[in-house]
């Protein structure tokens, strides 16, 4: 079990959650007596001990956050998004890998009919970061940004934040 807290070093961090049985319990974690990271959980009438990594922050710095960005294709863009799909695709799973994508898509006016061509209108896209801002910094390396195919003229940002999410099966 990893588990990332921002705690002081000497105070006891007390996270609310609830057990398989439903009932609303407190996760104890206990400060190192000796700075080794080793921390004592304690869980119901239990005591473990893991090692747990330790991240400490100050107020001064960023928190990140999802961000939905939804950036419609520009009207005569479908050829260009074809040309540069696979390489948009290669940059789309680079920042899946590394956390930073944690959905995306496409939006169409219909059903994939086969044989035809898809009615491509935009992308949604589900982004951890510091702030819009750097949603679009992020964005703004994509090849669908780099080959003119996002309109960023109506483009629309939003915090999320997620109720319940599935694997794409």
């Amino acid at each position: 079990m990893l588990v990332s807290v921002v705690a002081h070093y000497r105070s006891a961090i007390w996270l609310p959650f609830v057990g398989s049985s439903g009932i609303r319990r407190y996760l104890q974690i206990d400060p190192p007596t000796d700075h080794s990271r080793i921390f004592g959980v304690n869980i119901g009438n239990f005591t473990r001990r893991r090692s747990l990594s330790v991240t400490s922050t100050t107020m001064s710095e960023s928190q990140k956050h999802e961000y939905v960005a939804i950036i419609p294709d520009k009207f005569d863009a479908l050829e260009r998004r074809v040309d540069v799909r696979a390489a948009h695709l290669e940059n789309v799973r680079r920042m899946f890998d590394a956390g930073i994508m944690v959905s995306g898509g496409v939006y169409m006016d219909g059903p994939i009919i086969e044989g035809s061509t898809p009615s491509f209108k935009g992308s949604v896209v589900n982004i951890v970061a510091e702030s819009p801002e750097q949603v679009k910094e992020i964005l703004a390396q994509d090849p669908y940004t780099l080959n003119d195919v996002w309109d960023w003229e109506k483009a629309q940002i939003f915090n999320f934040v997620c109720a319940v999410r599935k694997a794409k099966r």
